[in-house]
C-alpha cells in the first residue's frame, strides 16, 4: 500500500522546493546580460551630425580679419600718408638716452626729426636734433648745426617707411584685441620695421648695425594705425680708431594721425 507522508514531512518537501526555485533564478539570472541604462532626455550634439556645431568665426573674429586685410592694402598701395609722434629711450652701454621726434610719411618718402637728450648723462652737451628725409629714393641727413648731406647707397633697408615690409595680409600678425577708451581695436605687428637707424647716435658712434627690430600698431577697424610701440636690437663701436663695441637699444611709443591726408615732402 503506498506510504503515507507525515505532515512534518509535507513540510520540508515544501521547503525543498522554495529553495530548489530560488537556486535556478539565480542561475539564470547570472546567464543572462545585464540591462543597458535608458534614457529619456534628448541625444547630445556629437551623437547625430545634424547636432554638431559649425566652426564659424565670432563678430569679433571677422572683425581683425577686415581690419587686417584693410590694414594691409593700405601699407601696400604705396600711397599711405600719416604723421607719427614718438617719445622714449635709446641706451647704449650705461648711457640712457632720451629721444623725442615725429615723422611725415608719404608714400615712399618720409621727413623724420628727433631730439637726443644727452644733458642727462654729459654734462654741458645738451640735446642734439638729427633731421632725416628721403624724396625718390634718395636719402638725406643733418645732424645739429651741420649743413645737409646725402646718404650714400641709400635704399630700401635705410628707408623709415615704417610699413615697407607689407606687401599683403600675410606680412602682418595678429597679437590679440585691445580695449581703448571703450572700443575694441586691434593689435598688429610688423617685421623689419626700422624708425630710427643708430648711426644717428651723435658722438664717435661707428660701425653700426641692426640685430632686430620689432614693431606694434593698434589699427581700428577700417585698418587705420592709431597708436603703437617700436623696439631695436643692434650694436656700435663707440670711440676712435676701432671704437668699443657697445649693445644699442631703442624703445619708443608711437601716436599716429593725419593718416589718410595730403601730406607733402621735399628734398632739403
Amino acid at each position: 500500500m503506498p506510504a503515507t507522508v507525515s505532515p512534518m514531512s509535507r513540510g520540508t518537501h515544501a521547503t525543498l522546493l522554495a529553495a530548489t526555485a530560488v537556486v535556478v533564478a539565480l542561475v539564470v539570472a547570472a546567464c543572462l546580460p545585464a540591462p543597458r541604462a535608458t534614457t529619456s532626455g534628448p541625444a547630445t550634439p556629437s551623437s547625430s551630425p545634424a547636432g554638431q556645431a559649425s566652426a564659424k568665426p565670432s563678430p569679433t573674429e571677422r572683425a581683425f580679419v577686415k581690419a587686417i586685410e584693410a590694414f594691409a592694402e593700405r601699407a601696400a598701395s604705396g600711397k599711405l600718408t600719416y604723421h607719427v609722434a614718438f617719445k622714449g629711450n635709446v641706451r647704449a652701454s650705461i648711457n640712457l638716452l632720451p629721444i623725442v621726434g615725429a615723422m611725415d610719411v608719404s608714400g615712399g618718402d618720409f621727413a623724420s626729426s628727433f631730439t637726443y637728450d644727452l644733458g642727462h648723462d654729459y654734462v654741458g652737451l645738451g640735446k642734439v636734433r638729427v633731421q632725416v628725409r628721403a624724396v625718390k629714393g634718395k636719402g638725406y641727413v643733418k645732424s645739429g648745426a651741420a649743413a645737409w648731406r646725402p646718404i650714400k647707397n641709400f635704399g630700401v633697408g635705410q628707408s623709415y617707411v615704417l610699413f615697407k615690409t607689407v606687401k599683403s595680409s600675410d606680412d602682418v600678425k595678429y597679437l590679440g584685441a585691445v580695449r581703448v577708451s571703450g572700443k575694441t581695436l586691434h593689435k598688429i605687428g610688423v617685421t623689419g620695421a626700422l624708425l630710427i637707424s643708430p648711426n644717428t647716435l651723435p658722438g664717435m658712434s661707428q660701425k653700426e648695425e641692426v640685430d632686430d627690430t620689432e614693431l606694434e600698431v593698434v589699427i581700428d577697424d577700417s585698418g587705420r594705425p592709431r597708436s603703437g610701440s617700436w623696439k631695436l636690437w643692434g650694436k656700435s663701436r663707440v670711440g676712435e680708431n676701432s671704437g668699443q663695441l657697445q649693445r644699442v637699444e631703442y624703445e619708443v611709443d608711437l601716436s599716429f594721425s593725419k593718416v589718410g591726408s595730403k601730406i607733402s615732402i621735399s628734398r632739403p
